[in-house]
């Protein structure tokens, strides 16, 4: 695993959806507490409230996240994520959609529509290295 890597997950919830059901659930797949979550009470295009939640995990913890991430995502989707690495690498930070409704369910599917957005850093140093850097951190340890 790299030195440094993080993690930054980023949920938008609805009023008419349970924010206790996404708690849980990160807790249960990842062990990340509601605690590491930032709460912001923003407000949509309709006057309706919206949950923005934002956790960023570090260190061991993230390396953590990343081998629950890999090793529950469906063998084919992994795969089109290391096969699309370039398109969703940017600034060092890969971009992965993570369907809502499937994370309360506790299935990890990649999906780009209700999604969770998770962006995961780590330093790579040469646009050519992106895809060997990222294989890397996704591979069984």
């Amino acid at each position: 695993m790299e030195e440094k890597v993080e993690v930054t997950i980023e949920v938008i919830l609805h009023a008419t959806e349970d924010e206790r059901k996404i708690f849980d659930s990160f807790l249960e797949l990842f062990g990340i507490e509601e605690s590491e979550f930032a709460k912001e009470q923003l407000v949509g295009h309709y006057e309706n409230p919206i949950t923005f939640l934002r956790a960023k995990i570090t260190k061991n913890k993230a390396s953590s996240f990343i081998k629950k991430l890999a090793s529950n995502l469906p063998q084919a989707q992994l795969s089109e994520v290391i096969d699309d690495m370039e398109n969703r690498v940017q600034d060092s930070m890969l971009h992965i959609r993570l369907g809502k409704q499937e994370l309360v369910r506790r299935n990890l599917v990649l999906q780009e529509n209700d999604a969770v957005k998770v962006k995961i850093y780590t330093p790579v140093y040469s646009k050519k290295d992106t895809a060997r850097v990222y294989t890397k951190l996704f591979a069984p340890s």
